[in-house]
């Protein structure tokens, strides 16, 4: 199926890339798969790369405005600090990307956080990226949509402040309704035993309500 016109619109920056990159290779007599492709495949192929597709459509229902209520444990064996804010999500970059800005409240300290969602066509996967005021780093994880138990799972790695450590994650997030979600982080000790350290509930605001 060939890019629908105003697809062809969007790809006019790649399409100079894919110019450029065909005019280098036969200057430098470079024989490669791309060289065999005409134009409009060129192009096709790019599209299936650089548009947002009906993977996108699953991350559609986490949009618009959230109460959220954070839970976190900083040990497995402990009870969890708690606290309620509230969360937007946006569609950015002419739906490719889904942006999430996170007023979390106060985990002892104020607890903020921005993150994206997408799916990665080169990849084949969910990915997300995420970072917060409790850290410097930003986490990035792919994973895989579970159509028959709602849920999509991601897989990364977590850098405990407490041990100077990397660990791995396991990260979901799990549509419970249209109108409530439960994103949650579980992370893998040295002793191999997984716990859950983050949680938070996405429920949908209705308009003109507070928290």
């Amino acid at each position: 199926m060939k890019p629908r016109a105003h697809q062809r619109f969007y790809l006019f920056p790649y399409l100079g890339l894919v110019l450029a990159s065909i005019a280098t290779a036969q200057a430098a007599e470079v024989t490669n798969s791309a060289g065999s492709l005409s134009l409009d495949q060129q192009i096709e192929a790019m599209a299936r790369y650089a548009l947002p597709g009906r993977e996108h459509q699953v991350l559609t229902r986490m949009a618009g405005t959230w109460e959220a209520v954070t839970r976190y444990w900083m040990r497995p064996d402990v009870e969890p600090a708690e606290s309620k804010g509230t969360s937007t999500r946006k569609w950015i970059l002419d739906g490719r990307f889904l942006m999430e800005e996170l007023d979390g409240g106060n985990l002892a300290l104020p607890f903020r956080g921005v993150g994206l969602f997408g799916y990665d066509a080169f990849e084949k996967k969910y990915s997300s990226a995420w970072a917060d005021t409790t850290s410097t780093a930003i986490l990035t994880n792919l994973g895989f949509f579970d159509k028959t138990n709602n849920v999509v799972n991601f897989t990364g790695e977590y850098k405990d402040p407490w041990t100077g450590t990397r660990k791995k994650s396991r990260g979901l997030v799990r549509f419970v309704g249209p109108d409530r979600q439960v994103l949650e982080l579980h992370v893998t000790e040295a002793s191999g035993r997984e716990f859950l350290m983050l949680e938070i509930t996405y429920t949908r605001k209705e308009a003109g309500r507070s928290p």
